[in-house]
Order: C-alpha cells, then sequence, then structure tokens
C-alpha cells in the first residue's frame, strides 16, 4: 500500500534539500581555494579503531580528493600495535610519549602498520572511488631517519627521527591522480627499519610537499592549555605560542604540537588538530566557515 505525502512531508523534504543545497554553496569557496593543492591528512590510530569513526573518515577523505584536492594520508596505529605487542608476549613501554622499539616490537610494529592498517585503510579508500596507493618509508627510499634518544639520553631502541623525505614520487603519485597512504616507518643507515612518530611524519610530509594544509585527526577536541579542563580548548593560535608552551603539553599532544611546529616553519600554510570522531569533522574544517578543533596560524 502506498504511503500518502502529506503537504508537512513534502515541505519537511524541501527544507532537508534546501540546507544540503545551501550546504554545497557554502563549500564551493573552499573547493576554488583548495582544488590543486596539496593536504596531508595525519588519521589517528584510535579514528581507525572505531568501525563507524573509520567509515566517516574514509568518506570523508574520499570527498575531499574527488573534488580535486591533492591528498596524501599519513596514518598511525598505536592502540593496534601496543594490543599487537600483548598478544605475543611483550610489553608496550614509552618515554615521553615515544614508544620504546627493540627489534621483536619493530618486527610487530611492521606487521601491523604496513601490513595490516596501511592494506585495510588503502583498500577502503579505493572502494570509496580513489586510486589510493599504500606506502611505507621503505618503498623507493621515500623516507628516511636516524636513531632518536629520549629526552634523559635514554636508549629507545629502533625509534627514529624523520631526517628526510623526498618528495618526488609523492608528487609523481598525487599529480598522476593517486592517493598516497603512508605508514610511518622509515629506513635505517644500516638498511633496517625505523618506527617514526606518524605526527612527525605527517610534518614532515607537509613540510616536503609544502602543504597548503595539514590536518592532525585525533581523540580529543583539540589543544587544550591545561588537558582534562574543557574550558581551556584553544581554537586559534599563532605558531609562535604553540612553540613557547609545548614544555607544558601532555606527552600525547606535545608530539603533534612540535611537528605542527616545524611544518609551519617549513611554509606548511596552516595546521588543524580535530576529533576524529566528530562525525565528518575533516568536511565542517575544510569546507566550512564553522572551523573546529584548533587552527594553528602563522
Amino acid at each position: 500500500m502506498t504511503q500518502a505525502v502529506t503537504p508537512t512531508d513534502d515541505a519537511q523534504r524541501q527544507e532537508e534539500a534546501g540546507a544540503k543545497a545551501q550546504a554545497l554553496v557554502e563549500a564551493l569557496p573552499y573547493i576554488r581555494s583548495y582544488r590543486g593543492r596539496s593536504v596531508v591528512v595525519k588519521v589517528g590510530g584510535a579514528a581507525l579503531d572505531d568501525p563507524g569513526v573509520s567509515a566517516g573518515v574514509v568518506q570523508d577523505l574520499a570527498l575531499m580528493a574527488l573534488v580535486g584536492i591533492r591528498l596524501i594520508v599519513v596514518h598511525g596505529g598505536g592502540p593496534q600495535v601496543s594490543q599487537a605487542m600483548r598478544d605475543a608476549g611483550l610489553t608496550p613501554a614509552f618515554v615521553d610519549g615515544l614508544r620504546v622499539t627493540d627489534d621483536a616490537s619493530m618486527e610487530v610494529v611492521r606487521r601491523v602498520l604496513v601490513g595490516s592498517i596501511n592494506n585495510d585503510l588503502t583498500s577502503r579508500l579505493c572502494a570509496a572511488g580513489l586510486q589510493a596507493v599504500g606506502l611505507s618509508g621503505m618503498d623507493a627510499g621515500l623516507m628516511k631517519g636516524r636513531r632518536a634518544a629520549g629526552p634523559g639520553g635514554e636508549d629507545l631502541g629502533r625509534v627514529g627521527d624523520t631526517v628526510e623525505v623526498k618528495p618526488t614520487l609523492l608528487w609523481s603519485l598525487v599529480e598522476g591522480g593517486y592517493t598516497p597512504v603512508l605508514a610511518s616507518v622509515a629506513a635505517a643507515d644500516d638498511g633496517g627499519a625505523l618506527n617514526v612518530n606518524a605526527d612527525a611524519v605527517a610534518g614532515a610530509v607537509a613540510a616536503s610537499v609544502g602543504a597548503g594544509k595539514l590536518v592532525y585527526l585525533t581523540n580529543v577536541e583539540g589543544l587544550y592549555r591545561d588537558f582534562g579542563d574543557a574550558g581551556s580548548l584553544v581554537s586559534e593560535l599563532a605558531v609562535a605560542e604553540l612553540a613557547s608552551i609545548l614544555p607544558s603539553l601532555s606527552a600525547g599532544m606535545r608530539p603533534k604540537a612540535a611537528s605542527a611546529v616545524a611544518a609551519m616553519r617549513a611554509g606548511v600554510a596552516k595546521v588543524h588538530i580535530l576529533d576524529g570522531r566528530t562525525p565528518h569533522a575533516l568536511l565542517l574544517e575544510v569546507f566550512t566557515d564553522r572551523g573546529i578543533g584548533t587552527q594553528v596560524t602563522p
């Protein structure tokens, strides 16, 4: 039996259609502004761990690339690596937010980041209509690193700083219509692999390609002056101010903030720290004037 459409239903549908049209009109100048420009998005492991959240992130990334943004995706996988280490009988340990990575832990890192998460994210982006290509820093010498030490000189094992990113491969891919999806594993001088903080990788990649925007999708609303105090959320600040408050930030936020500062000093135009759990956080930040999270400006 066909359900009758009432005037109220028809009015509601017209209102909803009008709202969608208005959203497209509002997005148009932002699409024009970023079409053809590079945007680097770092997706945290926490966002990828929740099926509902990750599905929304994949949709947002697909739309950004399909409207002409030269998208480069960098992903983490901290929660997944920690769980895999525990499953293997290894105990995760951190120093100042950096994972202590001995040889056995490095094998787990590579298996999870490159073999599992990267493959899954790349496949899902392809299914969403993109020509996504999964990479790590080991491919074609894309990213080289050197062993890093903790702030007190602690031996962190195969933990690396990003020393050099060669953007030639990335440029070739994005100019050819492909979307690079990069796992945060770099090549060491000894030919082995290094576990590099994904936030640092995203910053270095953004600097190497002169990105117009660098976005960190994380599991908090943005940058807090006092972590845990919701009233201390910072909506916008200058890069010089961010650099000045680095020592006071939480261990989880400090790598993001430090890489944001380095990227902007290298020429990246803007940095955003967003809550990846917010539905369509990327679209709200990139294509509307209702900015969310924290924006860092020159």
